[in-house]
């Protein structure tokens, strides 16, 4: 009897919330730099302001269901094998992007409730984590801001890495997640 052969390509629940979520983090990213551009108080601003948080807790929301996917998915091979270094960058990357979407929204979140407002998503406004405090909630939105920039540079990196190892390396790690 033949064993089965390894996987080429994560599953497709896995790759499915990867594609999701790299949405999701791009758009939140997009949408707080956008808002940029409308005055305060304005509709598009107010807008972009909850495209935003809806965004970054869509990107909370899906990742008990990502790490769930990922721990229940084999981790196909690359194919040249990259070296140590590569492989231990990639840990340190992927560790650090998962980090990023649990901790920059829960701080998106805290920071909000700390300024005395509500976070309402689908309709359902959130439980409050945390009583009004002024001076906490601009502590904890200026680190949820630098962990933001954190995650985009995170995420540049790691498509950068993805374009390289399929352009220069002509390895499989791209395709593993199509």
């Amino acid at each position: 009897m033949n064993a089965a052969a390894p996987a080429t390509r994560f599953g497709a629940p896995l790759r499915w919330l990867h594609w999701i979520m790299a949405l999701a983090i791009f758009s939140a990213l997009a949408f707080v730099y956008a808002k940029g551009l409308f005055a305060k108080g304005s509709a598009g601003r107010d807008f972009l302001d909850h495209a935003h948080v809806f965004a970054g807790f869509t990107v909370l929301a899906l990742l008990p269901l990502r790490v769930l996917a990922r721990v229940g998915s084999p981790q196909p091979p690359i194919d040249p094998p990259p070296g140590p270094l590569a492989a231990q960058g990639t840990k340190w990357v992927h560790a650090l992007l998962y980090a990023g979407m649990l901790a920059t929204p829960v701080l998106g979140i805290l920071s909000v409730q700390a300024a005395g407002k509500e976070i309402a998503y689908l309709g359902y406004t959130i439980p409050t984590w945390i009583g009004t405090n002024k001076a906490l909630s601009h502590g904890l939105k200026e680190v949820h801001e630098t962990l933001g920039l954190g995650m985009l540079y995170l995420v540049v990196a790691h498509a950068g890495a993805a374009i390289l190892h399929h352009t220069f390396r002509h390895d499989n790690a791209l395709r593993r997640m199509l």
